[in-house]
């Protein structure tokens, strides 16, 4: 390894990691429940809305890597796939869910 190298080499911090995987977590809170707000108003039920949430939560998991993450998540995560995709499903199905129950039940 040169001189130069060892200089040049990105040093990720924990405190880092984990104020993005904060701020990631609450960013995809208020998409999914403003989208399971959303899907509750159109009044989608059963297997549409679920598909509601695959896409919203897919296109937000993109929209977010490409446009915040500049196309390179590996720069402020440890392990991209898990922290992006895995990490928070349950967590934001469970909000969807409850945003769209509670909406679809406001309007019809």
């Amino acid at each position: 390894m040169h001189n130069s190298d060892q200089f040049t080499k990105q040093v990720k911090s924990g405190t880092n990691i984990q104020e993005n995987k904060k701020r990631y977590e609450t960013l995809l809170d208020k998409i999914c429940l403003m989208a399971g707000v959303v899907t509750g108003i159109l009044q989608l039920e059963s297997t549409y809305g679920f598909l509601a949430f695959i896409i919203t939560y897919l296109m937000a998991v993109i929209v977010y890597t490409l446009w915040i993450c500049n196309g390179r998540p590996g720069s402020f995560y440890e392990n991209t796939i898990s922290d992006l995709l895995f990490d928070n499903f349950t967590r934001e199905l469970m909000g969807f869910i409850m945003a769209w129950t509670f909406s679809f039940a406001l309007i019809g």
